[in-house]
């Protein structure tokens, strides 16, 4: 059996080297989404996501990941001191390449800012059991409704691979780009 692929390391907010956490916060607000439920792919040590929408009374629900053992230890102190934050943010630790979308709720919004950053070599082996960043997109669809949404990150130095993703799933009808909002590319599901 093999080990879990981590990511050994934190992310602090640094919106000048990375916004995208911070611009999708303005891109909710600024649409005005209201209680909707949100998938985020990398919580950052910070939890900007999760604890911005806790507290902005759009009544969002965030449902994110980490593979950082230090950004989810950090989660469990946030929610340890602040009680009222667990009611509406649930971080949990894992690798994301091997989700079961039986475990995954009905999902709004997902956000996939590190599609292609973080796949580890052995990710895709059949001894790991994982996948890669489209098939985890896909689920993601598959948990969502027409008209639910898929946010990019394009400031990754990853985004070509994500933009291969999205450039995919629309010729097969399943996405659509509906913008850019600052950093982040916004796509739709048909």
């Amino acid at each position: 059996m093999l080990k879990m692929n981590l990511w050994d390391a934190k992310w602090d907010l640094d919106e000048a080297q990375c916004p995208c956490d911070v611009h999708f916060n303005q891109w909710i607000e600024s649409n005005r989404i209201t209680g909707k439920t949100i998938y985020h792919f990398g919580t950052g040590q910070h939890h900007i996501v999760g604890l911005t929408q806790a507290q902005n009374g759009l009544d969002n629900v965030v449902f994110g990941i980490t593979a950082s053992i230090t950004e989810y230890e950090a989660y469990v102190k946030l929610v340890t001191d602040r009680n009222n934050i667990g009611k509406s943010y649930l971080a949990y630790f894992g690798d994301i390449y091997l989700t079961n979308p039986r475990l995954l709720p009905p999902l709004d919004i997902a956000t996939m800012f590190h599609a292609g950053e973080y796949i580890g070599a052995n990710t895709t082996s059949p001894e790991y059991g994982g996948m890669d960043d489209l098939a985890v997109t896909r689920i993601l669809l598959d948990r969502m409704p027409p008209g639910g949404h898929v946010l990019f990150y394009t400031g990754s130095f990853a985004f070509d691979k994500a933009e291969a993703i999205v450039a995919r799933l629309e010729h097969e009808g399943k996405l659509e780009r509906t913008g850019t909002f600052k950093s982040l590319l916004v796509c739709r599901k048909r």
